[in-house]
């Protein structure tokens, strides 16, 4: 009798299925994803963002961009290699370690402008966020079941960060900065491996382990032996087209066309006319309104419009939002565009071009962080770091020859023009998403791999 009742139990537990403890996974997501409020917060005192445009006006690119754009650069791909050879934690201790090693700079510059410690200053910023937009939406990606509404989390930080311009002064920022770097550095005693990471290193048990963790289950659960098989399984998929090489990636049409897409999906993403509308007075300098200094109207929007794409993607596939977004920004760019012509000031209805400023800066922020979020779900997670880390890449150069002919080409061509452009751009991501980007809500690996075997438009 004792033995039976023993054999009940035991298959009990193992009838035991994982359940989505959104409690806790939103937790989780919001104690990895405080590196990108720190992000936020240090932004607004830096010449530029490292994924949008600029919060402070300057008539002349300062070296302090270039230096940031270009050492961001330089780090994603780097970062991508370390997690890959050493492990998820080892990326994000480091990264920590350094956005402390920033606040030695932050706190010289408060006293009086000098020029070197501020290059030093973006230079280690631009580190930071190279590894920051690589490393941590992979890791969140790969230790939740709620992937999609757990690594859109960093859109909502990162805004937030920003938004603690409008309520806190510069001194108290550098403060706030110190006790958020402590919290990174304490929650990364919580953190646990990887499990993806330790399939990818056929150290199984361990994955296994992490996993039982991770999901607050028994480890000889049968959802646990199931996850870890899909794990393996997805991992053979990739191993199976041999040792990732410039020749395998063009033999194997899914990776292509999932790296096509990366590139597009960013170059839309730098390209979509955020260096010109988040400078306020600049999209605005034919109204004959009061300044506002602290860009008020941008951050709220911003953070406005992040919180709305979170919240979204609890119930619409991440696809049909990035198409809002960008359907948002396509037809508010436009009517700017009216607004904005030159020797054409607005006497009457001046409220539209504020308001279609607020709309489209509110659908910036319900896109800009979403290419980033799908490519983290699109990509095998043998490959994964690697084409995250290339894409990131290219898509700081292309930033890079944004920032530095931005200028020449406003002063040719003429802001309104410079909408109507940046209209097309948005219009083009409209349909590229419709017709290219593949659905992600509660879909794995394989589901995902398989509508990428359709025939693309690039």
């Amino acid at each position: 009798m004792v033995y039976t009742i023993t054999q009940v139990n035991c298959q009990e537990k193992n009838k035991i299925q994982p359940k989505y403890c959104v409690w806790k996974e939103l937790l989780l997501a919001f104690i990895f994803n405080v590196p990108f409020f720190t992000h936020g917060v240090e932004s607004t005192h830096l010449t530029t963002s490292i994924h949008s445009g600029h919060f402070i006006s300057s008539k002349n690119v300062p070296w302090a961009t270039t230096a940031m754009v270009v050492s961001a650069a330089v780090a994603g791909p780097i970062f991508c290699y370390v997690i890959d050879r050493f492990g998820r934690k080892t990326g994000i201790f480091t990264i920590s370690m350094l956005q402390a090693a920033t606040l030695i700079p932050h706190f010289l510059l408060n006293q009086k402008n000098i020029f070197t410690v501020e290059i030093v200053l973006h230079i280690l910023a631009g580190i930071t966020s190279g590894g920051l937009f690589t490393i941590l939406p992979i890791y969140v990606r790969e230790i939740t079941l709620l992937r999609g509404l757990c690594v859109c989390v960093m859109i909502v930080m990162t805004t937030a960060g920003y938004a603690m311009k409008l309520v806190m002064t510069l001194e108290e920022r550098l403060y706030l900065m110190v006790g958020l770097v402590a919290v990174q550095l304490f929650s990364i005693m919580l953190m646990v491996e990887s499990p993806s990471y330790m399939v990818m290193k056929k150290n199984y048990e361990n994955a296994r382990r992490n996993l039982s963790k991770l999901r607050l289950l028994p480890e000889d659960c049968d959802a646990i032996t199931k996850e870890i098989s899909n794990l393996k399984d997805e991992s053979e998929r990739a191993k199976s087209n041999g040792k990732l090489s410039v020749y395998t990636v063009y033999r194997t049409k899914i990776w292509l066309d999932a790296i096509k897409m990366g590139f597009v999906l960013y170059t839309v993403n730098v390209l979509c006319g955020s260096l010109l509308f988040l400078d306020e007075h600049k999209t605005l300098i034919q109204l004959p309104l009061t300044k506002d200094p602290e860009s008020m109207l941008v951050l709220a929007c911003l953070l406005g419009g992040s919180v709305s794409c979170l919240i979204c993607v609890a119930f619409l596939d991440k696809k049909y939002i990035l198409m809002i977004g960008y359907s948002i920004i396509t037809v508010a760019s436009g009517v700017l565009a009216v607004y904005t012509q030159v020797d054409l000031p607005v006497t009457t209805l001046s409220i539209i071009p504020v308001v279609s400023l607020g709309i489209l800066v509110f659908g910036y922020g319900i896109a800009w962080g979403l290419p980033t979020v799908l490519m983290v779900e699109i990509f095998n997670m043998e490959i994964r770091a690697t084409f995250i880390g290339i894409i990131y890449a290219y898509s700081q150069i292309i930033k890079l020859a944004h920032v530095h002919t931005f200028k020449y080409l406003e002063y040719y061509i003429g802001v309104y023009t410079m909408f109507y452009i940046f209209a097309g751009v948005n219009l083009y991501g409209v349909v590229y998403v419709l017709f290219v980007v593949p659905k992600t809500r509660n879909m794995s690996n394989r589901k995902i791999e398989k509508q990428l075997r359709r025939p693309s438009l690039c």
